[in-house]
């Protein structure tokens, strides 16, 4: 089994928000500032009035599924743990009566798509969107390595078509090699061992949910 972790959806848990449990103070774009190292210092984020306070935070403007405000506790676990490359970045949390405490984003570099997955084995169909799941009657396109890929995606797109990964099998070389990494641009999703979901799960955390996929 594969697991994924998320922003926790259960409004006890979180709060009755509309939006994230936090946001953006400044108005700048948060994946220019990671992206390109232009991080000067702490990044700041307020409270929604409405929001409850959690273990893992919330702020679309972050990017709900890829970048994550976290506590010193899931901090702290995550240390021990083996993960893709990343940054750990200060972030204050700005609570609505001032009082301002200290979390840290958990920002992925890049994914580790083209090192983890046996193409091979791994199924791949062709399809006109990403925007909708896929049903499993996609033609099946077959690829060898990542090189393989990049070129068939190439060839794709001028019939204005895409490759989509339907399951995905990791490297026999890969399996014990990170407890947690991404797979942009085929998920969004950010994607963990059992060792490190029963960690965070015997901590009893809030704000997550951890999903298990086939």
């Amino acid at each position: 089994m594969k697991y994924k972790i998320k922003h926790s959806t259960n409004t006890k848990e979180v709060g009755y928000i509309s939006g994230g449990q936090t946001e953006l103070f400044n108005p700048y774009n948060a994946d220019e500032l990671l992206e390109k190292d232009k991080i000067t210092g702490a990044i700041s984020v307020r409270m929604n009035k409405r929001a409850k306070l959690t273990d893992m935070l919330s702020c679309f403007r972050l990017g709900i599924s890829n970048n994550f405000i976290i506590s010193k506790q899931i901090r702290t676990i995550l240390e021990d743990f083996k993960i893709q490359p990343h940054l750990f970045v200060d972030c204050n949390v700005v609570k609505p009566n001032g009082d301002i405490l200290k979390y840290s984003v958990l920002h992925f570099k890049g994914n580790q798509f083209s090192e983890i997955v046996d193409f091979k084995k791994s199924i791949f169909r062709i399809t006109y969107t990403i925007s909708f799941p896929l049903k499993g009657n996609e033609p099946i396109i077959e690829i060898n390595n990542y090189s393989d890929f990049i070129q068939k995606e190439k060839e794709l797109d001028s019939q204005d078509l895409i490759i989509r990964l339907d399951k995905y099998v990791i490297n026999e070389e890969c399996k014990d090699k990170y407890d947690v990494y991404t797979f942009f641009p085929f998920d969004s999703g950010v994607f963990i061992s059992k060792e490190l979901r029963d960690a965070l799960l015997d901590n009893k955390l809030t704000g997550i949910e951890i999903i298990e996929i086939d």
